[in-house]
């Protein structure tokens, strides 16, 4: 715990200073003075000596402070926790099931080696709010080296026995921020075309609500001779008629809008073990892991940026959704 409150200190611009092998005070900036209520606040990892002092607040992995501390990290796109996965896969294997499912065709496949990556592991909650709110979750890893993103799965329930403590990385704040910008350049991708589906699918649906609330404010108007301004008297109830039929139509348009948010959920680094799998001359187009969703991730196209299988063709790689020659 005291290896978190450095940390989340350090990135919250929160001073420490140790009193004791157990206690700490932390100096609040005024930035978070509304978040903690006060400018200094007295933390022990001790429960006994948290139990007779009052004043001290008990640092431990569920209590209020840490809590507060982690959704502040959160808030900041800043790491919360660092660990590492454990696995070592039958290369021989997960070699066999690529080749077998023909990912690649033409050229030699071969293992290019575990290797391991430290990953910037983030997930969003996603909400569209139409007529109905539909909520869900994803993640991705960002490399902190290359930017590579892979897709990953947003419960890693099944992996926390694989997961041990990872000490320092010496990973700088530029090095979040940098692949913070990926992860979020990831999301707008991902979101794009569904979001593009929702708009077109609510398009269709106002439109014909306009045409439904038009046409019978159109016959109405027609039946009374309101539409023909026959009769000067009635000219309020036109008026009436058709501020009736403008609000209907405002009601429509704010009914099939699109709201679209996405919030941070967790954030982490993680050192993790990457199976690659290629051909001679391009050794890293298929990366393995537990982590991704799916397992096995198909290369990138970098003309396209789709995932794709490929085809060989003269000796070159050619995307076969966009056709594209992969660059050696």
């Amino acid at each position: 715990m005291e290896d978190f409150l450095r940390r989340a200190a350090a990135d919250l611009h929160i001073g420490v200073e140790q009193t004791s092998p157990t206690t700490w005070t932390l100096t609040i900036p005024g930035s978070l003075g509304r978040v903690f209520g006060k400018e200094t606040v007295l933390v022990t990892t001790d429960k006994q000596v948290a139990a007779l002092d009052p004043d001290l607040q008990l640092l431990s992995p569920n209590s209020s402070l840490t809590l507060r501390l982690a959704e502040q990290l959160r808030s900041r796109g800043r790491p919360t926790h660092r660990a590492r996965l454990e696995w070592y896969p039958d290369q021989v294997s997960l070699l066999a099931d690529v080749q077998e499912a023909q990912l690649i065709q033409g050229p030699n496949l071969q293992l290019s080696g575990l290797q391991q990556h430290i990953v910037l592991r983030i997930t969003f909650r996603i909400r569209f709010e139409r007529e109905v709110i539909e909520e869900k979750m994803v993640a991705c890893c960002v490399d902190y080296e290359t930017g590579q993103v892979w897709p990953t799965i947003t419960d890693i329930t099944n992996l926390r026995d694989q997961l041990t403590p990872l000490p320092s990385t010496g990973l700088t704040d530029e090095h979040v921020n940098v692949a913070l910008h990926h992860a979020r350049r990831w999301l707008e991708r991902l979101l794009y075309p569904q979001k593009a589906l929702h708009e077109a699918q609510l398009a269709q649906l106002l439109a014909v609500e306009k045409a439904r609330i038009n046409a019978f404010y159109d016959a109405l108007e027609e039946d009374s001779g309101l539409a023909l301004g026959a009769k000067e008297g009635e000219s309020n109830k036109q008026y009436a008629l058709e501020e009736e039929r403008k609000r209907l139509l405002d009601e429509q348009e704010y009914r099939y809008a699109l709201s679209l948010a996405a919030e941070t959920v967790s954030v982490a680094t993680i050192q993790t073990p990457v199976l690659h799998i290629g051909s001679k001359h391009q050794p890293h187009l298929i990366a393995i892991s537990p982590l991704f969703e799916p397992m096995i991730q198909l290369p990138h196209c970098q003309t396209c940026g789709r995932q794709a299988s490929l085809v060989a063709h003269k000796e070159q790689l050619v995307c076969n959704v966009c056709h594209q020659v992969l660059a050696q």
